[in-house]
């Protein structure tokens, strides 16, 4: 049932507001059985890539002062600081172990943001150049690892780990057994993955993998990964890709007259996340919330209007969702540029509906309808409202011909063409 109002509600909105492109665009997205894949999505052109999300262990930062180091969660590998010092590195033994794998000293990945890696999130924050495993020396510009690790891979193998440093592009690290055996010293050079978020490690091939498709060619990624908030456990689910914003409007009613009310875009990788579902114990089956919309900008600067239909859960790893492109004006980073992004229905007999992205009050933001001549026919004050919105203007009266609607925020002005009917 809940799938059915979903669709309802796609539809209701793809008349409410009429596409900036074709009209909604079905579209499944797989993670695979039992959730083994991970897929790179562009909202523009569809997936870019599908990858196995087991074959890693660690992904390193490859562009970015924060030099992040990421573990697979989705693969059960599991960091623990040891708390000795870099020069005790020879001399752990099984004993030091005892009480260090305690789960409350796990470190994670924080879910909402890339640069936050289990290894970094222990980092000093009054100190802007400790970056959690090491420290960074303006001088050499080098990182300097100042940290022990126990890690304990897919296997339930646990090994010692030493994040020794990253200096001239390249990631050192050592690990071995925890007695010492079979010590491994390798790197990672960041100019093999150029144009990567990340590149990646397996300590069971002892060997790097370029699995990540560029970065400026995906906008969301469909994976299995540990959660963070509001506790700490393993969901599949959507997570942004860097420099990609997204709002959560819910619920929406689109029977009133601003069905998206106000909103920010959020930075936060997670911003779509996983809730959009939840688990019907009773049924069995997975539940689709159906009046939860997401908009989110693209990479390019596009804005999109996603709602999900359907989720095959671990059987298939499906993911079922309609997309629409709204506007090609993008809303930026940090509440965005002022955007008139849609007004419908256009040709009109004088009532048009006009969505808009405005980021912050001021008591001069209107809208004007300026005739062939340059000359404002009519004005609307717009100074209430804030965010994501829609509202009706009416201009009934005005001769029919082809207008310019100028909407005027904090001294910026958007324009679109508007054609008024007999």
């Amino acid at each position: 049932m809940l799938r059915i109002l979903s669709i309802i509600l796609v539809v209701l909105l793809s008349t409410g507001v009429k596409s900036y492109s074709q009209g909604p665009v079905y579209d499944v997205v797989s993670a695979g059985a039992g959730y083994t894949n991970q897929s790179f999505y562009s909202l523009q052109n569809g997936e870019v890539s599908n990858v196995s999300n087991t074959d890693w262990d660690l992904a390193f930062q490859i562009s970015g002062f924060q030099a992040s180091i990421l573990v697979n969660g989705k693969n059960n590998v599991r960091l623990f600081r040891s708390g000795i010092d870099v020069n005790g590195w020879s001399n752990i033994t099984a004993n030091d172990t005892v009480g260090a794998l305690n789960p409350a000293n796990e470190l994670l990945n924080q879910d909402t943001s890339w640069w936050s890696g289990a290894f970094n999130i222990t980092n000093d924050v009054s100190n802007p150049f400790d970056l959690g495993w090491g420290v960074y020396d303006f001088a050499t510009h080098a990182v300097t690892g100042d940290s022990l690790y126990f890690i304990k891979l897919s296997t339930g193998v646990v090994k010692k780990l030493w994040m020794q440093s990253l200096s001239n592009s390249t990631y050192y690290f050592a690990y071995a057994d925890i007695d010492g055996s079979n010590e491994v010293n390798t790197s990672l050079y960041k100019q093999n993955f150029i144009g990567k978020n990340f590149g990646y490690f397996s300590f069971a091939t002892g060997m790097t993998i370029d699995r990540e498709p560029n970065k400026y060619s995906w906008d969301l990624t469909f994976a299995q990964y540990m959660s963070t908030t509001p506790i700490t456990y393993k969901v599949t689910g959507v997570l942004s890709n860097d420099s990609v914003t997204a709002l959560k409007v819910y619920p929406v009613d689109v029977t009133t007259a601003s069905p998206w009310g106000g909103g920010s875009f959020s930075k936060y990788i997670n911003t779509i996340g996983y809730e959009w579902k939840s688990f019907d114990f009773n049924s069995n089956t997975w539940a689709i919330e159906d009046s939860v919309v997401y908009f989110v900008n693209d990479r390019p600067g596009n804005l999109w209007k996603v709602v999900f239909t359907g989720f095959g859960g671990s059987a298939s790893g499906n993911f079922e969702f309609y997309k629409e492109q709204i506007s090609s004006t993008g809303v930026a980073e940090n509440g965005g540029k002022p955007a008139l992004l849609n007004i419908y229905p256009n040709p009109s007999n004088g009532v048009f509906n006009l969505v808009c992205y405005i980021d912050k009050y001021t008591a001069n933001n209107s809208a004007s309808l300026i005739d062939i001549n340059g000359k404002a026919v009519k004005s609307f004050d717009l100074s209430s409202l804030i965010g994501l919105s829609q509202t009706t203007l009416e201009v009934r009266g005005i001769a029919a011909g082809v207008y310019s609607l100028q909407l005027i925020v904090d001294g910026t002005t958007s324009t679109k063409r508007i054609v008024i009917t007999e």
